[in-house]
């Protein structure tokens, strides 16, 4: 992940000190006086491609049909039986806001002329928060991988047994 320094005036609270911050912070500097915590305020600064990506809102759905969901997104282009790598892609692509977010964030990049890492980084970012969310739902919903199935409701029998 990237980190961009932010350059801004900052007043502190507790002893008056006015200097020009340049940091990697997010939420709070320290005032070169005092050394107390003031706080970074970034509201009217526009976010940048990567923090984006980290509080974009997911939404994803799993279907009810998982090797159905998947049949109807490949459609000709690989033969079952579908791992979960084919189900999980098909799950981002057609159940969830992957797509148009990933359109959202090309839009953004080419308004803020940004560099091609960030977008890159950004893009990462946004894969990685479909996959976890899409690991953990699939999770949920499926039984145990070692073959037991979903005993108590959520709870993974594999796990309670290890702790």
């Amino acid at each position: 992940m990237f980190y961009y320094v932010h350059t801004m005036q900052l007043r502190c609270g507790r002893c008056g000190a006015r200097w020009e911050y340049r940091g990697r912070a997010e939420v709070y500097a320290c005032c070169p006086q005092c050394r107390s915590k003031v706080k970074i305020d970034l509201e009217g600064i526009p976010l940048s491609l990567e923090r984006w990506a980290v509080r974009v809102p997911l939404e994803v759905r799993v279907p009810d049909d998982l090797p159905g969901a998947a049949e109807a997104f490949y459609r000709g282009r690989l033969e079952p039986p579908f791992g979960p790598i084919a189900i999980s892609t098909a799950i981002r692509h057609d159940h969830s806001n992957y797509d148009e977010l990933v359109i959202r964030l090309e839009k953004k990049a080419a308004e803020e002329g940004a560099d091609p890492k960030e977008v890159m980084a950004a893009y990462q970012i946004l894969r990685e928060r479909f996959d976890r969310e899409i690991c953990t739902r699939l999770w949920r919903s499926m039984a145990c991988r070692c073959g037991r199935g979903d005993l108590d409701g959520g709870a993974d029998p594999c796990r309670r047994r290890s702790i």
